[in-house]
């Protein structure tokens, strides 16, 4: 059984799959994920779009429905009686279904760890006692679980795959009607409904003020899979400046762009790895910022800055997330060379302590040998 919870969880559990299956061809794959994890061969209980939520006050009014979930997963456990568990992130469901597995005595495989070094440490007392093999995408991860005593391995992160270095992005670019000799915004406004719904219109709305100080620019917008287009579209028409909406291919819309406003979380990491200047951003309700604050171990949101333990990308949260503040933010990383040639300098140094390519087949026999030896 495997579970996502989110867009990116989509990506790794396909990855996962497509990987597991090039030694374990039979190997029958059911559970939680979305439309990637479908196309890799995977049998659904619920789709993706059943599980999203967005912020920690949000949830509340979902929790009649996730816990429906929980227990009918809960129960596939004691009817399907899978040779492992393996959850993908989101911990505030996955923990509670590894519990059960635990208690039935079905190994639990957890790939990409809960954050569990920037807020809820008290996790890490709950993973020791519901996880038996915890695979890792940051080095500093695997420290902090050898120090607990969790079994855990560092496998490196699967974005590295995706990076292409001195891609032609000529093609992508007549492909999409755009020019050559025009600078090109890339908008990331996030992955959830909500996240749109709360960060499109800001964007929007600063395009453009932007446009009136650098001259004529270009925008794109990657429709994520988990949006609905057509929403997405009818937010786009009343845009002072055109955005050209492409459905998917993120990555090559950010290895054409020259700077990008991006949405805190999957999105931002890999725009960094892309070495692409570009500005973080995120809004919530005040009160569960207000929580998140107080809760968290770290002093930043984007996991660049986390790595580099330093604010080299500019973070607009909450109320600091307004149209003045994007159009200065973004006018410096289209216009200020040394300011940009600095933060792709720092963001490479950054993108070196990720490792090497081949995540997902190392994460594979991970869970080939872990199985093998129990």
């Amino acid at each position: 059984m495997m579970v996502a919870g989110e867009a990116s969880g989509d990506a790794h559990g396909a990855g996962l799959i497509s990987s597991l299956r090039q030694n374990l061809k039979s190997a029958e794959i059911f559970g939680i994920g979305g439309e990637k994890m479908l196309r890799a061969g995977f049998r659904p209980y619920y789709l993706l779009d059943s599980l999203q939520t967005h912020g920690l006050v949000e949830v509340i009014r979902h929790l009649p429905r996730l816990y429906r979930i929980l227990w009918r997963m809960r129960d596939a456990l004691l009817e399907e009686r899978p040779d492992a568990l393996i959850l993908i992130d989101y911990p505030g469901f996955n923990l509670k279904l590894a519990a059960y597995a635990k208690a039935a005595g079905i190994p639990v495989i957890f790939f990409n760890s809960p954050q569990i070094w920037a807020w809820r440490k008290g996790r890490l007392a709950t993973i020791k006692r519901v996880v038996d093999k915890m695979i890792v995408l940051f080095p500093f991860e695997e420290i902090i679980y050898q120090q607990a005593g969790v079994d855990v391995s560092w496998v490196s992160h699967p974005l590295l795959d995706e990076i292409q270095e001195n891609t032609d992005s000529n093609a992508f670019l007549k492909r999409n009607g755009l020019q050559e000799d025009l600078p090109l915004l890339l908008l990331a406004p996030g992955s959830r409904p909500s996240e749109m719904r709360r960060h499109l219109p800001v964007m929007l709305e600063s395009l453009p003020e932007i446009q009136k100080i650098t001259g004529n620019i270009q925008c794109i917008l990657p429709v994520a899979e988990s949006l609905n287009l057509q929403l997405v579209k009818q937010a786009v028409q009343s845009s002072m400046v055109p955005v050209t909406l492409v459905t998917e291919h993120f990555v090559e819309a950010l290895q054409a762009c020259d700077a990008a406003i991006v949405a805190s979380g999957t999105a931002s990491l890999q725009t960094g790895l892309a070495l692409k200047p570009f500005v973080i951003v995120y809004r919530v309700s005040a009160l569960t910022y207000w929580l998140a604050r107080r809760l968290a171990d770290t002093k930043y949101i984007g996991l660049v800055n986390v790595l580099a333990e330093k604010e080299i990308v500019p973070e607009l949260l909450q109320n600091d997330f307004n149209v003045s503040k994007i159009t200065t933010a973004t006018v410096r990383l289209l216009q200020d060379e040394d300011y940009r040639e600095t933060m792709i300098s720092q963001l490479q140094t950054t993108r070196s302590k990720l490792g090497e390519p081949g995540a997902y087949n190392k994460a594979a026999d991970c869970i080939e040998s872990f199985l093998a030896a129990d």
